[in-house]
């Protein structure tokens, strides 16, 4: 028998279900009982409704509650590595000024000893004189 109860059939034997067990419930139980159970019944289901409705609210307050919260999080992470990065940026800067300062230095000095050497030949030529023998 469970293979004539499937969802299928029972969607489609869902009306004739409820105007039996309606026909049912009004025919055998009377009237000053049935109306407080049925308003009673009424009562609960929209309670539990506006239950699930409140808690998923309040899960979606408590997600939005997380998601700013990780958001000034990330804010003041975000914050800290963009100063540390400046302080990084600000020592390369730094530390290229010193090398070319140090590569200037160098190079000045270069030309001066290489002055000093042309300076040094010139003389020690001028000093010698002229080698040719006179004929």
């Amino acid at each position: 028998m469970p293979i004539f109860f499937t969802q299928e059939n029972f969607v489609l034997a869902f009306p004739l279900l409820a105007v039996c067990s309606t026909y049912a419930f009004f025919k055998f139980i009377p009237l000053e009982i049935g109306i407080p159970i049925i308003g009673a019944l009424s009562l609960l289901i929209q309670a539990r409704a506006k239950l699930i409705a409140s808690r998923s609210t309040d899960e979606h307050i408590d997600k939005t509650i997380v998601k700013e919260l990780v958001s000034d999080e990330d804010a003041l992470t975000a914050k800290q590595e963009a100063k540390a990065e400046k302080k990084q940026r600000k020592a390369d800067q730094r530390k290229m000024e010193r090398l070319k300062a140090e590569r200037r230095k160098a190079a000045n000095y270069n030309k001066e000893t290489a002055d000093d050497d042309d300076d040094g030949e010139m003389i020690a030529k001028f000093v010698k004189g002229s080698r040719k023998t006179k004929s």
